[in-house]
């Protein structure tokens, strides 16, 4: 009967399959193209029969996706081709197989230290368990006491001195193990068989999502002139597993995102609902209602809706860390693509490829503007003055006459972002100042009376050319009458919506001044409310 038993097992094990030996070490397959996209990419494999029948089977990485899987010429196969998806053990590639076997080494040497340190815990725990006999003599009493107390403190020395290698080496083993870790192909733990029978060479597309690159720019512009030089670099990684040099295309997507050069929003003024109001009678109202604005001059920077502070954090963003996140994605391919030749290894290490743009140089005006409501400097911009469709999405670290001066996500040119901030003019100023801010009343209406002055300083050793845009309340409700007193100078443009915007030409070291005087009538008993 355990004859019977041990034959019948002996059975089982020879039907089993042998899935140690379908698991490759290395993946078969050229690669002929790579493209990238902003969150993935595709490859294109070259793969050969491996008989006089056609029969061919091929392994991929765990990284692509056998969703994914494409036949691009099916004319030189029969039939069509299969895929599968196999479990594995970890697979190391070729290229860590060095910072693998430090790895694994550095680990041997903190469980070697390990278990001496628990030896010499052992030892130490002994020695103060030990105890001489009564009737020990004397004299080898002493002596017995002496050697242990050496054995003691030298066993204490030991395992402290261990304690700080220890400490040392778990340290090399835990930035050993971070390495790999990050390094480490995606899908490590599967890979793809694909098999099938051809009269030829297979052309097979792949997409793996663990792939990525960004855009990276230098933008010089000479201040006097506008001209902006421009150089471009590619930032590309992918965790496949397999390395490839050559030629690859990196192709971009419409951006979700629109960072646009700093506005003025409108500052509209409407009635306050009675239901919101803390005071009811009409002649505490006129007290509120001043108190109001009051609150409401201190306070205007902040009444911008959300695209406005979007837009004062993007200029702010000049002397701050640059956004991490790439190109963002909205539609399917554009039409931009960039073509890039180097090598690219499959383990995750971000590689940076510089491209030949030609000597470009974008056509751009240099304005100087002011925007009190924002800041007390000047921003420096660069207004195109073509559809430049050189540029795709991306970070881009910004100069003036060859200084840094910030750095900011550009959108792409010739869709709608035509002007770029080149961070600020920290010479040129701008100071308002309240003329006049009181509040009156009638028996019929309430009329509350305002001013301010703008005084423009040029501290350049030049004579600027600055545009100043500011704005007046917009009523939201017929009750309520704006009426503009004066402005000197008179403005260049004004919108809709009571924006504003002076051309003011400075002379250096000088200060001009811009003057606002206006009132809003509203009735009686009612009260301001601005937003």
């Amino acid at each position: 009967m355990r004859t019977l038993l041990i034959s019948f097992a002996l059975l089982i094990m020879l039907s089993l399959p042998a899935c140690s030996a379908e698991i490759p070490d290395t993946y078969s397959g050229t690669i002929a193209s790579l493209n990238f996209y902003p969150s993935g990419a595709k490859f294109v494999f070259l793969i050969e029969p491996q008989d006089e029948d056609g029969n061919f089977e091929a392994y991929l990485p765990g990284a692509f996706t056998p969703e994914s899987i494409k036949l691009l010429n099916p004319e030189n196969v029969y039939g069509d081709i299969r895929t599968e998806r196999r479990s594995r053990t970890r697979w190391t590639p070729p290229q860590l197989a060095e910072l693998k076997a430090q790895q694994e080494e550095q680990a041997e040497t903190v469980s070697s230290l390990t278990a001496k340190q628990s030896s010499l815990e052992q030892t130490l725990s002994l020695l103060k368990k030990l105890e001489p006999d009564n009737a020990t003599n004397p004299l080898d009493l002493l002596k017995y006491i002496t050697s242990a107390q050496e054995l003691r403190q030298k066993t204490e020395d030991d395992l402290a001195d261990l304690k700080t290698e220890l400490a040392a080496e778990k340290e090399k083993l835990t930035m050993l193990n971070s390495e790999v870790n990050t390094r480490r192909p995606a899908g490590e733990s599967s890979y793809l068989v694909i098999t099938g029978r051809a009269k030829g060479t297979v052309r097979v597309e792949a997409f793996t999502g663990s792939a990525s690159w960004r855009p990276r720019y230098t933008l010089n512009m000479d201040s006097n002139s506008g001209d902006i030089e421009v150089q471009m670099f590619i930032r590309a990684s992918q965790r496949t597993g397999l390395d490839y040099t050559g030629p690859f295309t990196l192709h971009t997507k419409t951006p979700d995102e629109n960072i646009s050069t700093p506005d003025l929003q409108p500052l509209k003024v409407g009635i306050r609902p009675k239901s919101e109001r803390v005071l009811s009678t009409s002649g505490m109202s006129v007290m509120r209602t001043n108190r109001m604005y009051e609150s409401a001059k201190m306070a205007a920077p902040m009444m911008e809706d959300m695209d406005m502070m979007a837009e004062e954090e993007t200029a702010d963003s000049a002397y701050s860390a640059p956004r991490a996140s790439g190109p963002a994605v909205q539609e399917s391919l554009s039409d931009r693509a960039v073509n890039v030749e180097g090598t690219i290894t499959g383990d995750g290490n971000e590689r940076e490829f510089e491209v030949a743009l030609g000597g470009l140089k974008l056509s751009a005006t240099p304005i100087i503007m002011l925007i009190p409501e924002q800041k007390d400097k000047a921003w420096i911009i660069a207004s195109m003055d073509e559809e430049n469709d050189k540029l795709i999405p991306g970070q881009a670290e910004l100069r003036v006459d060859n200084y840094p001066s910030g750095r900011i996500f550009i959108e792409e040119f010739g869709t709608g972002q035509r002007r770029v901030p080149f961070g600020y003019a920290d010479q040129i100023t701008v100071k308002k100042e309240s003329l006049i801010g009181k509040t009156g009343v009638s028996w019929f209406s309430g009329v509350f009376t305002s001013g301010y002055k703008l005084q423009i300083t040029n501290g350049t050793k030049t004579d600027k050319l600055i545009t100043v845009r500011d704005r007046l309340p917009v009523p939201t409700d017929e009750k309520i009458k704006l009426d503009v007193k004066r402005i000197e100078p008179k403005e260049k443009e004004k919108d809709a919506e009571n924006r504003y915007t002076w051309e003011i030409s400075v002379p250096a070291g000088k200060t001009e001044t811009i003057i606002v005087d206006y009132t809003l009538s509203y009735p009686s008993g009612e009260e301001l409310q601005y937003r």
